[in-house]
């Protein structure tokens, strides 16, 4: 989330908005965001239900690490996945965004 967090403008210049979901509880997303000063919203998928709904629910419970990139009219034009999904750079050129030195 740092590395997302560094590279916010350059998703902002690229009209694009950084979500972060978690299947943690609220209070728990709350800490996070204010341990790494995030300044984009995470929301918490406690009861799972956005997960298993984009297919990212494993069957130990926990939701896998993957980045969607959504356009404006709603659908999904990148999925990045494993430690691609934890870099900004494939998401930030999705978006048309340039990254910041």
């Amino acid at each position: 989330m740092s590395a997302f967090r560094d590279q916010h403008s350059g998703f902002a210049g690229a009209d694009a908005q950084v979500l972060g979901v978690s299947v943690d509880d609220l209070d728990t997303q709350k800490k996070f965001a204010l341990s790494l000063t995030l300044p984009f919203p995470l929301l918490a998928d406690s009861d799972k239900k956005a997960a298993e709904a984009y297919g990212v629910l494993s069957a130990a419970g926990y939701a896998n690490r993957v980045t969607f990139v959504i356009g404006k009219d709603g659908k999904v034009t990148k999925v990045l996945e494993g430690k691609d999904a934890m870099d900004p750079a494939g998401a930030l050129s999705a978006c048309g965004g340039k990254a910041s030195p």
